[in-house]
């Protein structure tokens, strides 16, 4: 494989991973219209729970076992949070203004993170190696594949992704329909802290490293990749995910060193010249809403 091939497969897998963390503020703010800023703790459950299960399983079991059973406590873990982070956070403040919403979320994140300073030190620890016959990279992009494809069929396919379509279309219409918006709402953060918690667990793996402030970073740049592909829309989250991990990869992969401080200054810079250039977002319709 070429050098610019493999920073390709990079980019690849670093946009998968902020594309799947990005759908789940994209799910929420498609019912609630707010930016869940606790969504990055969340990640970093997850990619704690799956440290803790592979640590726990040690050498008895088979390195795909072991990944697989990581993966799936991290995905029930991470979910658990976020319906806990709505039903205690998010629900008392339903029929609240936006901005108390809001600042009730960053009141969470920043709890979220203390805790985990407390509970699991604030050093950084180096996420358990499984000797699998593929390269992390090539593992961790195939799960996030799959976690795509999975979300796509829950959404377009399943019922319960009918409900939750119908609720983001106009929420007092599908309670006249006999649809609970309640319920949905828990599903949606259950589902969005479900792939965020599959999202740790390969950052872990490829990455190699956790802490209690892994997911700051991720999150913002998330919930960036979230505005900019047009926040509520599956498919614009995806499209610039990819692209910011591409663009990421290669600019760290090409700069000389002596600019290797600046990528985060260039990633985030072209995200800010793309809003700029579409304020509604990349896939957002520039039509005024008629009343």
């Amino acid at each position: 494989m070429s050098y610019f091939a493999a920073q390709v497969l990079n980019g690849l897998c670093l946009g998968s991973i902020y594309s799947l963390i990005a759908l789940g503020f994209a799910l929420v703010y498609s019912i609630l219209r707010f930016l869940n800023f606790a969504h990055s703790e969340v990640f970093t459950s997850g990619a704690f729970a799956g440290y803790f299960t592979l640590l726990a399983l040690g050498p008895h079991f088979g390195p795909w076992t072991r990944f697989a059973v990581a993966t799936v406590v991290a995905a029930l873990a991470a979910g658990s949070l976020a319906v806990l982070i709505e039903r205690v956070a998010y629900r008392p403040l339903r029929h609240m203004p936006p901005v108390t919403v809001l600042l009730t979320a960053i009141g969470v994140s920043i709890t979220l993170q203390n805790i985990g300073r407390i509970a699991f030190s604030p050093q950084t620890r180096g996420y358990p190696t499984l000797d699998l016959p593929l390269a992390p990279r090539q593992v961790g992009l195939a799960v996030l594949a799959g976690s795509f494809v999975l979300l796509w069929w829950l959404i377009y396919r399943l019922p319960a992704g009918i409900r939750i379509r119908a609720v983001a279309e106009n929420l007092e219409t599908a309670r006249l329909m006999g649809i609970e918006p309640g319920r949905v709402i828990v599903l949606v953060f259950f589902l969005g802290g479900t792939f965020a918690g599959v999202a740790g667990v390969v950052w872990g793996l490829v990455y190699g490293t956790v802490q209690p402030e892994m997911g700051f970073l991720p999150g913002l740049k998330a919930f960036i990749i979230a505005v900019v592909g047009s926040v509520g829309d599956l498919r614009g989250t995806l499209v610039v995910g990819m692209a910011l991990g591409i663009i990421e990869a290669l600019a760290a992969g090409f700069l000389p060193s002596s600019l290797s401080a600046l990528r985060e200054v260039i990633v985030l810079s072209l995200l800010l010249l793309a809003l700029m250039a579409r304020p509604n977002g990349l896939f957002g319709s520039s039509t005024p809403v008629k009343v």
